[in-house]
């Protein structure tokens, strides 16, 4: 097991996104286990009350986490540069999250599940699972975002992974609206908290370089 995580995953990259995924775990379910003790709000529009249930887009919502664990392992294998920014940026979109999670935090309303199919039986598992908290941002748009991104930013990467990975990722956007997991403004929020966390991560990273290299003039 070790050999293969190894082959797959550069040395280097093992730290940053072991740290950024540890992050993640414990916003998301540290904040699920203090519910009981916020007050929540909704902010469920009528554009969203508008959208149907459609039972089988939660294949897009469950394919999501095959989608992340494909892209972070592409993203380790690139360069460390890269690796460290995304990992940077996962970090700090999480801790940002963490306070909207806790001071904003937002609820929905679910729809009955009475189908016998396996596309309802599946989201009656994901609700049974997941409650409706953690709601604004969307994480689950935030990290197929933050997919679109490296797939701009690969060395390796062709114009048919660009296309599936914009696909795949509006098929999760679309997924979180129509399995009424989220809310438009949860997309949206997801997008543009990733976008924050990456601006500070490269931030972080070019003053660090700027300093290696005023470090390193005589």
């Amino acid at each position: 097991m070790q050999s293969r995580l190894k082959s797959l995953i550069p040395k280097y990259a093992i730290l940053p996104l072991g740290l950024a995924l540890l992050v993640n775990t414990c916003v998301y379910t540290g904040v699920g286990q203090l519910r009981h003790f916020l007050t929540f709000s909704s902010w469920e529009t009528s554009f969203d009350k508008a959208l149907p249930f459609v039972a089988p887009f939660v294949f897009f919502y469950i394919l999501a986490f095959v989608q992340w664990g494909v892209s972070y392992i592409l993203i380790a294998r690139d360069s460390r540069e890269l690796c460290y920014r995304f990992a940077i940026s996962n970090i700090y979109a999480k801790i940002i999250c963490l306070f909207f999670f806790l001071l904003f935090p937002t609820t929905l309303t679910r729809p009955e599940i009475s189908g016998t199919d396996l596309c309802s039986r599946l989201v009656q598992l994901i609700y049974t699972i997941d409650a409706p908290v953690n709601l604004f941002p969307s994480i689950h748009c935030l990290e197929s975002w933050a997919c679109i991104r490296a797939a701009f930013l690969l060395k390796k990467s062709n114009r048919t992974y660009k296309i599936v990975t914009i696909l795949m990722s509006l098929g999760v956007f679309a997924s979180t609206l129509l399995i009424k997991q989220h809310v438009i403004v949860d997309v949206f929020g997801g997008i543009l908290v990733f976008e924050v966390g990456f601006r500070i991560a490269g931030r972080i990273l070019n003053t660090r370089g700027q300093c290696k290299k005023g470090a390193a003039t005589p």
